[in-house]
């Protein structure tokens, strides 16, 4: 399950409720702002932000009359999203200046991901054209140090390597190194350890103090809840912070605090670590979080994905045939393959829209998709371009011939026949640049 799985399904049982009763009282929407209350706090969101939060909706729904409306439960939603938009604020991109020398300076607690977060931030900006180079400065744990430098072997990133000495003067050599070798931007993996403590705080007050530091990035485990702000605020006490990245997005934490961080810090989270590869960094967008959070989908991100994976070519030969209602079974299993590319379908629905009525979720049994491969493989060409003529005999053909059973054979169907109503949806597209972002 991926981070706000639950407080987007707990939301939209709520936003169930308020479409099934037309008008509402205000009993109604007093007893859906409870329900929102609740699912807030039980999604780890900051008492205060929860407070706030569903007081404006109370006083938004108030002023648009809601009671009066004929789509109430939209306003609701419409509200709700603004809300929580305006406390997350913008996405916020890493303050780089060019044509000089930039130094990035990651912090956080030992185990919470900020050595990898280095490397996987290095290979972000390198994708960017820049010339980052990462610079391990915790001199009391070789093995941090080792580590950071495998990572940068292994993915072909640049690392400094002359860690002997003590730390202002080491950076002073890394900033020469920067200046002679062309780097842009210095990333620097600051000291762990498994609590905060004062020496190693002072340590990274002096840097502060000394460099010029662009970013000072608090690396935070997603999973450790509201600790997280605990973390921020006991950082702050030393060093003054820019921003924050969560990692372990993709795990099943409650993602309260990244709903949280901004409020109570009053800093922006910058990035999400979404996986254990070096390329699973992401900017975060809280709009699209939100987006999702409320079930309006995040197709931004999906387009972004999509633009990775599928070609213009791909693309525009795709959309002509849904525009043409001439999507086959051949097509099904090409946008099966592009999807397990995309991270599968649990991946993309968690980023679409939710459709009342119209329930997907059958679509993403990973072990029914490798059957539906070799059901596919096991049909005539007529009845991959035909579905409709696929009659119990030959269903019984196909099954034989791929291992699989009727029934499997009726649940294949099914779904492929739910994916092409999907895509239906999108005929009011009037180009394929709508549907992929391409230029």
């Amino acid at each position: 399950m991926i981070i706000f799985d639950n407080l987007k399904i707990n939301l939209q049982n709520i936003f169930k409720k308020l479409r099934s009763k037309g008008k509402l009282s205000n009993e109604d929407i007093k007893t859906s702002l409870r329900e929102i209350r609740v699912t807030l706090l039980e999604a780890d969101v900051n008492y205060k932000i929860v407070k706030e939060i569903v007081e404006k909706v109370e006083e938004e729904a108030k002023k648009q009359n809601i009671m009066e409306s004929l789509t109430p439960a939209e306003q609701i939603i419409t509200i709700l999203y603004n809300e929580i938009k305006n406390i997350l604020g913008d996405a916020s991109p890493l303050n780089i200046e060019p044509n000089k020398k930039n130094l990035v300076m990651l912090v956080g607690l030992q185990g919470s991901g900020k050595t990898t977060t280095a490397a996987k931030l290095a290979k972000f900006l390198k994708k960017q054209g820049k010339r980052p180079l990462l610079i391990p400065f915790d001199f009391k744990r070789p093995a941090a140090m080792e580590q950071l430098i495998m990572l940068a072997k292994n993915n072909s990133l640049e690392v400094f390597g002359e860690m002997t000495g003590t730390p202002i003067p080491v950076l002073q050599k890394a900033l020469a190194y920067m200046e002679n070798n062309k780097f842009d931007i210095g990333l620097i993996d600051s000291a762990g350890r498994k609590e905060i403590d004062t020496e190693t705080m002072e340590e990274l007050r002096t840097v502060a103090n000394t460099f010029a530091i662009n970013e000072t990035l608090l690396v935070l485990d997603s999973t450790i809840g509201q600790g997280a702000l605990k973390i921020a605020e006991g950082f702050e006490q030393y060093i003054p912070l820019t921003g924050g990245i969560f990692t372990k997005y993709d795990s099943s934490a409650k993602g309260g605090s990244i709903l949280s961080f901004r409020y109570v810090t009053g800093k922006p989270v910058k990035f999400i670590g979404v996986g254990e590869k070096i390329d699973d960094l992401e900017i975060f967008h809280p709009e699209r979080v939100v987006s999702k959070i409320v079930g309006r989908g995040d197709l931004a991100t999906l387009a972004e994905k999509a633009e990775q994976t599928i070609s213009r070519e791909e693309g525009k030969d795709l959309f002509e045939k849904i525009q043409n209602d001439t999507f086959d079974l051949n097509d099904y299993k090409n946008q099966l393959d592009a999807i397990k590319k995309m991270g599968g379908f649990s991946s993309i629905l968690s980023s679409m829209p939710v459709i009342p009525g119209m329930n997907l979720n059958a679509l993403s049994d990973e072990k029914m998709l490798v059957k539906t491969e070799a059901i596919i493989n096991g049909m005539t060409k007529e009845e991959k371009a035909n579905p409709e003529i696929i009659d119990g005999s030959r269903k019984k053909r196909i099954a034989k011939g791929s291992g699989v059973t009727n029934h499997e054979i009726n649940v294949f169907l099914k779904n492929y026949t739910m994916f092409k109503k999907f895509m239906q949806g999108t005929k009011n597209v009037k180009s394929i640049d709508q549907i992929l972002k391409l230029r």
